[in-house]
């Protein structure tokens, strides 16, 4: 006679169809998983969860590709009212099932009448998604006669005991699941709750535990004297300072009149506390109404990390989704400010009050193509624009008063005028920096360097528009006092000094750029070259630069062809169409004069070779200016003179010969980089003191 099979305590019906719809691949973080168990202690009106895990450990490690478990728990218990073992059976295996349609349960919980979080029924299996096995301990129901865990007598609440075991549950097959019954099964206990117990990890992180507090704050939007969530680092000892936290709520620091509230009355309500008429806390779509109570603001730094940023949404106390734009695309005016620094709390229970959810399976975003998610977007993006609107005068604030505690703005100004007659050029100058600090970016205004360009701009130009503010006032007077005419006379030689200092530091400044060239071997002589082109006056203070002059273009052109034409050999200005090819030399002009300029590397020696390259340009150059055809070059530019900066020369006496007489003819200056440098750097920072003790003069005569 065979024996019948008995059949199991416990029965989990899976279909296919349901295991797709899981999406456990979802739940691959283990702060997303700890906050599917929290909600579902929520739901069960638990007033305390703690939870036990590894903070800042890996789970589980691979090696040669083999997964190897740590042997790590993670544990959240809870003191809610549990489940007995029919209720594990009725409700807790029924997978997919929609609590809030269950006429036993309903969508309000049983002590504390809270909205309860879960509908789908399918978050139980989240852990799966990290581990492979979950045991629970759940006690509940009213208090029985039973045996307690050491086989006394004794009254309390029904325990159920089961393991889920994730490789046995993710089939592709309709068949039931038989979870394995554990040794406290049927036991009765003092007091009900649960346990959930994971273990057999696949490689996960688990965060740190200050960053897992601010997960889960961030994830909860609840504010309950009867809720409190406990973490507890079983890494550590009790008496280590990060051994446990209590998560707190989810804190950010505002920027002062820019926060929005939506309250219970229906109204949007201004920084200042009165009512904004554009906004409402809330919208309607299809004659119903779609309340929305929280808060918005710009939080008072950009964000320093994914949980600061944007509007969290929350549904039944639980986060349903983050946003900065409200589903807006890219590029438009004030998006950089809204992705820095919108912040926000937004409570919408009726997101998943619908016959359709609203709300994505992973809780990462909102179906914003649905109707009534076309109309939350539309209300959000009025949010937005107010908000924008609201914050433009906080954050230029606030960027200015970076860029002033970067640059010192406000003395720098003081020192440079500090005359009391100068009270316009101080205004003037502080105007214009702040003009442009104020638009600056908060990581330009924090720059030094560039904050310094600001400070140089503001101090050359607030004497000029100080000096156009006193043109326009006398323009205004029929008969300019000579006050006036006085005042203007002033504000012009200022403005005058200010213009040459800014230039005499300029020069100074690239001087010393050419130094650190020249100091180092690596440098190339077309960098020198370029240099040159782009400011002569380091051959000759009094060179400028006349890069839009076509007639020196033309000459440039045409006398390539005629050096090509006349010697065979090909030459390339710094103007040339190859920028892989080494110029030759130089061509500039000053005063009716081609300047031919050689500039050499620092301690190379001028050779033989050189000299007869050097040579054939003076001799067609000369040749070219002399030709009838070429009689308009001539007409502006009547001769020419070669400048050489080189350290040394090895020339035999033929050559050495042929270099005099081009010195001696004033056709060729040369020079070593040893008193190129000294004599440039002379000449420009004399002119730059100069300018300095003509500026504190004017300041001096002006008081």
């Amino acid at each position: 006679m065979t024996e019948e099979k008995q059949p199991a305590k416990y029965t989990m019906t899976i279909s296919r169809l349901t295991i797709d719809k899981l999406g456990v691949k979802l739940y691959d973080k283990v702060s997303a998983v700890i906050a599917e168990l929290v909600s579902n202690s929520y739901d069960a009106d638990a007033t305390e969860v703690k939870i036990t895990a590894p903070m800042g450990e890996f789970l589980a490690t691979k090696k040669s590709n083999q997964l190897q478990d740590k042997g790590y728990r993670i544990e959240v218990r809870d003191n809610g009212i549990g489940m007995t073992p029919d209720q594990v059976n009725n409700f807790y295996l029924r997978v997919g099932s929609d609590r809030r349609n269950d006429i036993e349960r309903g969508d309000k919980s049983r002590k504390f009448s809270r909205k309860v979080m879960g509908r789908k029924g399918v978050g139980k299996l989240a852990p799966f998604g990290i581990c492979k096995k979950i045991e629970i301990i759940t006690t509940g129901g009213e208090i029985v006669q039973g045996k307690d865990e050491n086989g006394e007598i004794s009254h309390g609440y029904l325990t159920a005991h089961l393991i889920l075991e994730g490789n046995n549950i993710l089939q592709p097959t309709d068949e039931d699941y038989e979870p394995t019954v554990g040794k406290l099964d049927g036991v009765v206990r003092d007091s009900t709750g649960t346990m959930i117990c994971l273990t057999d990890f696949e490689k996960r992180e688990v965060p740190e535990i200050d960053i897992l507090s601010r997960q889960l704050s961030q994830r909860f939007g609840i504010e309950s004297q009867d809720w409190t969530i406990m973490l507890n680092d079983s890494v550590k000892t009790e008496n280590h300072k990060d051994f446990s936290r209590t998560v707190g709520a989810f804190e950010i620091d505002t920027m002062p009149e820019t926060k929005i509230q939506f309250k219970p009355d229906g109204n949007a309500y201004s920084p200042s506390g009165n009512i904004l008429p554009d906004l409402s806390a809330g919208f309607d779509h299809d004659g119903q109404r779609y309340p929305i109570i929280g808060w918005a603001a710009y939080s008072k730094e950009p964000y320093k990390d994914d949980e600061m940023a944007g509007i969290r949404i929350y549904c039944r106390g639980k986060i349903a989704a983050k946003t900065n734009v409200f589903n807006r695309g890219a590029s438009f005016s004030g998006e950089y400010n809204i992705r820095s620094y919108l912040v926000g709390e937004l409570h919408a229970d009726w997101l998943d009050e619908q016959e359709e959810d609203l709300i994505q399976t992973d809780r990462r975003d909102i179906l914003w193509s649905h109707e009534l998610g076309q109309a939350f977007e539309h209300w959000g993006l009025k949010l937005l624009s107010k908000i924008g609107g609201m914050s433009r005068n906080p954050i230029k604030k606030k960027t200015w008063d970076l860029f002033k505690e970067t640059s010192n703005i406000e003395q720098r100004i003081n020192q440079a005028f500090p005359a009391t007659t100068q009270k316009g050029i101080r205004e003037e100058s502080l105007e214009f920096a702040k003009l442009i600090g104020q638009s600056m970016r908060p990581e330009e205004a924090k720059d030094s360097q560039r904050a310094e360009e600001i400070v140089q701009l503001s101090l050359l130009f607030g004497p000029h528009v100080s000096l156009d503010n006193k043109l326009r006032e006398a323009a205004d007077q029929k008969n300019s006092p000579v006050e006036v005419i006085n005042e203007i006379l002033k504000s012009a030689r200022i403005a005058e000094l200010s213009s040459f200092g800014r230039i005499a530091d300029e020069r100074v400044r690239i001087i010393e750029t050419v130094e650190s060239l020249k100091d180092d071997s690596s440098t190339l002589e077309e960098a020198f070259q370029d240099l040159i082109e782009q400011a002569p006056w380091l051959i000759n203070p009094q060179w400028s630069p006349i890069t839009a002059n076509q007639s020196l273009a033309t000459l440039k052109s045409e006398f390539q062809k005629y050096y090509k034409n006349k010697t065979g050999d090909t030459i390339e200005l710094t103007d040339f169409a190859n920028p892989t090819k080494r110029p030759d030399f130089v061509l500039s002009s000053q005063d009716g004069v081609v300047q031919i300029i050689e500039i050499k590397k620092p301690h190379y020696t001028f050779t033989n070779k050189e000299m007869v390259r050097v040579q054939s340009y003076a001799t067609q150059m000369s040749n070219f200016l002399s030709e009838e055809k070429h009689r308009e070059f001539k007409n502006i530019f009547r001769e020419f003179h070669i400048t050489l900066v080189c350290d040394r020369k090895t020339l035999d006496d033929i050559h050495e010969a042929a270099f005099q007489k081009l010195t001696d003819d004033k056709r060729l200056t040369f020079i070593d980089w040893t008193t190129f440098l000294l004599r440039t750097r002379k000449m420009h920072q004399e002119f730059l003191n100069e300018a300095v003790r003509q500026r504190e003069n004017a300041a001096k005569n002006a008081t």
